[in-house]
């Protein structure tokens, strides 16, 4: 098959997106209070038993999406999940931001990269990332498409 700069760029958006997703649910492997704990922080009305099972959900989910996005499977309903879970936390995390909450994401620590972006840990930073990785979807989404209309076959 011959590699053109759409699949390329198709692959390059998986991966990233696909590491995005891996660090953010092997962040959270073993860790289901201080997830639990980042949940409440939000300050959304769900029963305890919800709020438990996505504390325990979560980066099984999250790891789940990584290797189907690293693989190329099961495209569109990769990036149609892949895309609700970060609608899902971009509407909490700009809602916390409304509200000024003090909340911690239960995202990784971007500052470990450089301290300037601990700013990604903020309700504000995280949405505006949030909104990133869904453009970022949607590109691969277009991707995507735009292959599939073309060839008959999927471009990812």
């Amino acid at each position: 098959m011959k590699e053109t700069p759409a699949r390329i760029s198709s692959i390059v958006l998986r991966v990233v997106l696909g590491w995005i997703f891996l660090a953010a649910g092997w962040s959270k492997i073993g860790q289901t209070l201080p997830t639990l704990a980042s949940i409440y922080s939000y300050q959304i009305v769900i029963p305890d038993s919800l709020a438990e099972f996505i504390a325990m959900a979560l980066p099984w989910v999250e790891l789940l999406l990584a290797v189907l996005l690293f693989a190329g499977l099961l495209f569109p309903w990769t990036l149609l999940a892949a895309g609700g879970v970060l609608v899902a936390f971009t509407v909490l995390t700009a809602q916390a931001w409304w509200r000024q909450l003090d909340i911690d994401c239960g995202c990784f620590d971007f500052s470990a990269i450089h301290p300037a972006l601990a700013v990604l840990g903020t309700p504000g930073g995280a949405t505006l990332r949030n909104v990133v990785l869904i453009a970022l979807v949607g590109a691969l989404w277009w991707l995507w498409s735009a292959g599939k209309s073309r060839s008959g076959v999927p471009a990812a």
